[in-house]
């Protein structure tokens, strides 16, 4: 590894005075100075340094401060993943496992997937294969229709006789009884031709299914050896690398994810910038000091990715290995933690059912995996002795306003219903980080929990849950605009998110530091909340008056 390559310097020097007294906690991003000033150092060479066109796959860049002599500082830089055609531009830090080395393990194994998928893509092409494909599932669907239409006809014809026989009944004459055997021997023939009918489809449909599973037959035998094929792979590029800490010590990933929720690594980890960066580090004997990564270029389908904008490091793939990466430097701590203390929560409404609080920014709604400071733990800790409290919903942690507690489980149960329901009624106020063009409109994009950085969300069509937002613009001053939000359903970070897509206002909420941009709290309260009260059936309307 080539010192000289690698570390970069800063176009003015930085004095002692200006360091910083300890390494930012790494998931939570709000970059100091120095970072800053190396990120801007990058950005001006992107456009130079690599023929990567951002414009249509924007990328992760990360840059790492480093003391490379005692009381100098440099800078190295990073980037997540690979850039097109596998380029490594010049000055930029190695991944810690090259996988695309031209006549490494990877690129070999790689091959045989390739070979694998070409058949697959060759098979499903056939002439045959697709014919037999559509004509079973033409027949399935046929198949369908019909017996959803023979029972549907068979239960109109059995309505109608049990009408004539309640008529027999009342007339009993034997010319009417004869009437009710004829139309006992309807029904059986009726039952008899449905039978046969179902059975001699069945036996049609059977052929033709036949016939597709034995050509997709092949097929699905490539893809499951592709699938092991893969999987092994995976495991190999896992046991290779291994990551460094300031200390020396060494750790694989199947080590450092052993006791992580998912137990095993998600794909791709380890190819973050921040990982590769700490590794370069470690091995040229620099020490670390302050780091931050920023988006550069298009954003991805799914996930919320700005241009230009600094995101704290991933939860989901570098956390375990930033905690190994870590260990021997000094980190400041969780600033999460440092915003719970101190707030004060205000009673909006009480009685012997519920009970309404206004929830200060900063503040969990409840105690957390590591935070246990809540509203919760705080009020009963105050009332402890007086009742018990149950949260009905949830604010997120820099959400303020109305939020509801139940004082018992039959209440919860009461007005968690009215939630499942959508028969209560809410109103947000936010200001958002952009000038908003339409007046008033609706926003539905269905949303998931993106696994690789909980607690962040992204919209997915496939495994995402319907949520749908309803908004009209207040006003609008000096480049920032004020919206109620009427939320229709209540998904996790649901008016964050709506709020912050390309597919949905395209505009972060000011001050949301996982979706837009750091600032001392994000601009989002809950300023009404309308529900049945659980004992007395009368309608309860709070409110919280926005505070900004």
């Amino acid at each position: 590894m080539d010192k000289n390559e690698l570390l970069q310097f800063f176009d003015q020097p930085i004095a002692f005075s200006a360091w910083p007294k300890a390494f930012p906690f790494p998931f939570y991003h709000k970059p100091d100075d120095i970072a800053l000033k190396a990120a801007e150092q990058v950005k001006q060479l992107l456009g130079k340094n690599t023929k990567h066109d951002f414009n249509e796959q924007g990328k992760m860049f990360g840059v790492l401060v480093v003391e490379y002599q005692h009381g100098e500082l440099g800078f190295l830089m990073g980037y997540s993943g690979k850039l097109k055609n596998n380029e490594k531009p010049k000055g930029f830090v190695p991944p810690v496992v090259d996988v695309h080395q031209k006549d490494g393990f990877f690129k070999r194994e790689e091959k045989a997937l390739d070979v694998l998928t070409e058949k697959i893509e060759r098979l499903s092409a056939m002439p045959d294969f697709i014919k037999a494909k559509k004509d079973y599932q033409n027949a399935l669907k046929e198949h369908g229709r019909f017996i959803a239409s023979s029972r549907q006809k068979i239960k109109t014809n059995k309505a109608k006789r049990k009408q004539i026989r309640v008529s027999i009944f009342e007339k009993a004459s034997e010319i009417q009884i004869d009437k009710l055997s004829q139309l006992s021997l309807e029904s059986k023939l009726e039952q008899i031709a449905y039978k046969k009918e179902k059975k001699q489809r069945s036996a049609a449909l059977l052929v033709l299914e036949d016939a597709f599973l034995t050509l997709e037959k092949n097929i699905k035998s490539l893809k499951a050896k592709r699938a092991e094929k893969s999987k092994n792979l995976q495991e190999q590029v896992f046991k290779a690398a291994s990551f460094l800490n300031f200390k020396g010590e060494k750790k694989d990933l199947f080590s450092l994810f052993k006791g992580a929720y998912q137990g095993v690594p998600p794909s791709g980890a380890g190819e973050c910038s921040g990982p590769r960066l700490l590794q370069s580090c470690y091995k040229l004997g620099f020490k670390p000091i302050t780091f931050t990564e920023f988006w550069w270029g298009a954003p991805p389908k799914k996930q919320l990715r700005k241009h230009n904008t600094h995101y704290a490091a991933c939860r989901g793939k570098c956390e375990p290995i930033l905690g190994h990466m870590l260990k021997g430097v000094k980190i400041k701590q969780n600033p999460l933690g440092e915003d719970q203390k101190n707030k004060v929560i205000d009673v909006l409404y009480e009685d012997k059912e519920v009970l309404v609080v206004n929830k200060p920014h900063g503040l969990l709604s409840v105690p957390g995996k590591n935070i246990k400071q809540s509203v919760i733990s705080v009020l009963k800790k105050e009332n402890s002795a007086t009742y018990d409290l149950f949260p009905v919903h949830r604010l997120d942690r820099q959400t303020s306003g109305v939020l509801l507690l139940a004082k018992n489980k039959t209440s919860l149960a009461a007005l968690q219903m009215q939630f499942e329901k959508r028969s209560i009624k809410k109103e947000y106020v936010a200001l958002l980080d952009g000038v908003l063009a339409q007046k008033e409109g609706e926003i539905i994009l269905p949303l998931a929990t993106d696994y690789n950085d909980r607690p962040r969300q992204l919209v997915c069509f496939e495994r995402g849950k319907y949520a749908e937002t309803k908004y009209e613009l207040l006003w609008v001053d000096k480049g920032v605009s004020r919206v109620r939000f009427y939320p229709k359903t209540g998904r996790s970070h649901q008016l964050r998110a709506h709020s912050a897509f390309h597919d949905g206002l395209n505009m972060a909420i000011v001050g949301d530091d996982l979706y837009g941009r750091h600032q001392e709290r994000m601009y989002l309260h809950a300023e009404k909340l309308i529900f049945i009260h659980p004992k007395t059936n009368k309608e309860i309307t709070v409110c919280s008056p926005t505070p900004f």
